[in-house]
C-alpha cells in the first residue's frame, strides 16, 4: 500500500528542540526547578512539544513506515521491560500492582505501573493513527488542524467525563489507572500532532517574524492559562501553550549562532531523545523502587538530574554496543533515534 508520506529532510532545528525537551523530562521529573512559571509553561511543556515537533514522514509505503518505528519505538521498549520488572519483582515498591496479564499489556505497548511510561504509550497511538492523518491532509493541512484543535480543546471541556468513562480500562482498576488512561488518551494531543503536521514543511523558513509572532502568541496562551481572560478559559489557554512554544524554539534556534560544544551536544542528545528518555526511565523507576517519594526531600536534586542523565546516557550506549556487536549477524535497533 503507498502512501503519500515524502521524505523529510533532517533539519538540526528540530534535533535542536529535541534536545531541549529531553532536558525538560529531566527536570521534570527530578523537580529540581520547583514549580514555578518557567517550570509550569516552558520545561513541563516537554513531551507535548515532543509531539509537536512530528515531522511528515519520509517512507515510501504504510508497510515500511509501519516496520521502521517498530524497530524504532517497539524494540527498545522491549529491550527496557526486562530491566523494568526486574526491578520490580525485586524491589516490590507498594505502589505498584503486579498481575499476571500485566505483562501482555506491557508488550503491546500498554505501560499501566511503568513510571513515566505513559509517554511511551501514547507515542505508539500516535505512530497507529499518522498515515490516517496524513491522508486526511488531502482536504487541507488547514482543515486537519483546525479539527485537531476541536479534538484537543474538546477533550479539556469534558475531562472528567473522559476520565469516568476510561476508568475501567486497563490491568489494575484504580485512581492511578484511571489518571494513566487519560494521559494516553491520544485524541487530546490531536491538535499538536496537526500542529506539527503544519509546522513540519515550514521550519527551514522560520526567522525573526515567526519568532516574534510566536512569542506573542506564547505569551497570549500562558496569559490565557493565568486567568487573563477569565478562569472559565484558562484550562484551554493551558493546552495550547505547547504550539507557539515549539514555533519560537524552532525560529530561535535557527536564528541564534552555533555555539561550540553546546549545539552539537544538544542535536545529539535530540537524535538520542528516545533512547535517553528509556534510559531515564528506569533510572528514575529504580530510585523511586528503593527509597520512595521521600527521595525529593531527603536528597540533592540536581544530583538527581544528573543521575536520570547518566542513567539515558547509559541505555543509549548500551544500545550502540549491542549494535556493534551485532553487526556480525542479525543488527538490532537502536534504542538512541
Amino acid at each position: 500500500m503507498r502512501s503519500p508520506m515524502p521524505p523529510t529532510p533532517r533539519l538540526p532545528a528540530i534535533d535542536l528542540v529535541k534536545g531541549c525537551a529531553i532536558l525538560c523530562v529531566l527536570f521534570i521529573h527530578s523537580q529540581a526547578l520547583g514549580g514555578g512559571p518557567l517550570f509550569l509553561y516552558v520545561v513541563n511543556q516537554a513531551v507535548p512539544i515532543f509531539v509537536v515537533r512530528a515531522r511528515s514522514g519520509g517512507d515510501a509505503t504504510i508497510t515500511s513506515f509501519y516496520a521502521s518505528r517498530a524497530r524504532r519505538i517497539l524494540v527498545p521498549m522491549w529491550a527496557a521491560l526486562p530491566v523494568w520488572w526486574a526491578l520490580a519483582l525485586g524491589l516490590r515498591p507498594p505502589d505498584v500492582v503486579l498481575t499476571r496479564t500485566l505483562p501482555l499489556w506491557h508488550a503491546a505497548g500498554w505501560l499501566s505501573q511503568v513510571g513515566t511510561g505513559w509517554f511511551v504509550t501514547v507515542i505508539i497511538q500516535l505512530v497507529l493513527v499518522f498515515p490516517l492523518l496524513h491522508a486526511a491532509r488531502q482536504a487541507g493541512t488547514a482543515t486537519v488542524l483546525a479539527a485537531g484543535l476541536a479534538c484537543t480543546l474538546a477533550c479539556v471541556r469534558f475531562q472528567l467525563r473522559l476520565m469516568a468513562l476510561l476508568a475501567g480500562l486497563g490491568p489494575v482498576p484504580g485512581e492511578a489507572q484511571t489518571f494513566f488512561n487519560y494521559f494516553v488518551f491520544s485524541p487530546r494531543l490531536l491538535a499538536h500532532v496537526a500542529f506539527g503536521m503544519w509546522l513540519a514543511p515550514n521550519v527551514g523558513r522560520l526567522g525573526g517574524t515567526a519568532a516574534a509572532l510566536s512569542a506573542a502568541a506564547f505569551a497570549a496562551c500562558v496569559a490565557g492559562a493565568e486567568g487573563a481572560a477569565g478562569g472559565g478559559l484558562a484550562p484551554y489557554a493551558a493546552a495550547l501553550v505547547p504550539l507557539p512554544l515549539t514555533a519560537l524554539l524552532l525560529a530561535a534556534w535557527r536564528l541564534l549562532p552555533r555555539l561550540a560544544g553546546v549545539t552539537p551536544a544538544l542535536e545529539w542528545l535530540g537524535q538520542s531523545s528516545y533512547g535517553v528518555y528509556l534510559g531515564q526511565l528506569l533510572t528514575h523507576n529504580a530510585f523511586v523502587f528503593a527509597l520512595g517519594l521521600g527521595l525529593y526531600q531527603r536528597h540533592n536534586l540536581w544530583l538527581y538530574t544528573a543521575a536520570l542523565l547518566a542513567g539515558g546516557l547509559f541505555f543509549v550506549w548500551l544500545g550502540e554496543s549491542l549494535r556493534r556487536v551485532a553487526r556480525g549477524g542479525i543488527a538490532l535497533p537502536s534504542p538512541a533515534r
